[in-house]
């Protein structure tokens, strides 16, 4: 009953809304490249997401953004306030971060444009989705004055697609040891139940290889996912130039943030992303090696990790 409610609430919200939604699409001006992260599932594109964010102006789809994902842009500018004041405290819950003014992923937002197939390039993406898309991002800067960062690794083998909508859009790839990678994705998927472990139900992002490993134990998924995810955006920044992806190492990340996002500003700020300074990062993050499976996942995980090697 309360999810019928919430529902009708915020379709009732979508309707009042819409007329403002059509201006705002119509009026922003886009300034500077977007920015995307990508990367594995479990690898640490949320933390950086927040450190960005933390640390730097950009305009974001929050979590406001992504509950009325059908008015993202008038629901920005009601929470304009509370999306600029935003602090968070370096928590998330698989990805999630608590509060209106927080960055989300937007993947109720994105599903409006890319919720039929896999979309890895443009072939068959409309030019009405692609200005419909440049729009909305650019709305979203006008209204929170920043350029545009996004956190969703269903991005991370869409590079192409992503080049095609927008020819300037930056990226940055965190990578974690692949070991410590895979098992906090077949902990996440355990807790969360899972694919589908017969079928080719993928666990967040499905990589190129994905049909080699339908059916297989959650271990063998999990390495390949990783490696498959890494391949899939080597094999794209080769056709979109390499000089657009700046890749940062979680556990270095976590020891120094101020030195990895100095490295992203300069990589920014060299292809005509100006960041104007927002906050402080924290000193550092722990960083600790995930703790070993079961003999009997360990094994697995380092057999199908021989085998990629």
């Amino acid at each position: 009953m309360k999810k019928l409610a919430i529902s009708t609430i915020r379709a009732a919200g979508h309707v009042a809304m819409m007329p403002v939604e059509r201006s705002l699409m119509a009026n922003g001006s886009k300034a500077s490249p977007p920015v995307f992260i990508i990367g594995a599932p479990r690898s640490g594109t949320s933390l950086l997401y927040e450190l960005m964010i933390t640390r730097f102006r950009f305009a974001y789809m929050s979590n406001a953004a992504h509950r009325f994902y059908r008015t993202p842009l008038t629901a920005s500018r009601l929470f304009r306030g509370t999306i600029r004041e935003w602090e968070g405290n370096f928590t998330s819950k698989y990805g999630h971060i608590d509060g209106w003014g927080a960055p989300n992923e937007g993947g109720w937002i994105w599903q409006r444009w890319l919720a039929d197939g896999d979309w890895r390039d443009a072939d068959g993406f409309g030019d009405a989705s692609k200005d419909q898309l440049r729009r909305l991002t650019a709305g979203l800067e006008t209204i929170l004055g920043g350029p545009f960062l996004n956190k969703n690794v269903m991005h991370s083998n869409r590079l192409r697609l992503m080049d095609a909508i927008w020819p300037d859009a930056l990226f940055v790839e965190v990578k974690r040891d692949v070991l410590d990678n895979a098992r906090s994705i077949v902990r996440a998927e355990r807790v969360e139940a899972g694919p589908d472990k017969h079928g080719d139900i993928w666990w967040s992002v499905r990589p190129k290889l994905a049909s080699s490993y339908a059916g297989k134990p959650d271990t063998e998924r999990a390495i390949a996912q990783v490696i498959g995810v890494e391949r899939d955006i080597a094999e794209d920044v080769q056709a979109i130039g390499s000089e657009r992806l700046l890749s940062v190492d979680y556990s270095e990340m976590c020891a120094a943030p101020e030195a990895a996002l100095s490295r992203i500003r300069d990589f920014a700020e060299a292809r005509g992303c100006t960041l104007q300074d927002r906050g402080t990062a924290p000193d550092k993050f722990p960083v600790r090696p995930s703790k070993p499976m079961s003999d009997a996942d360990e094994a697995s995980l380092q057999d199908v990790l021989s085998r990629f090697r």
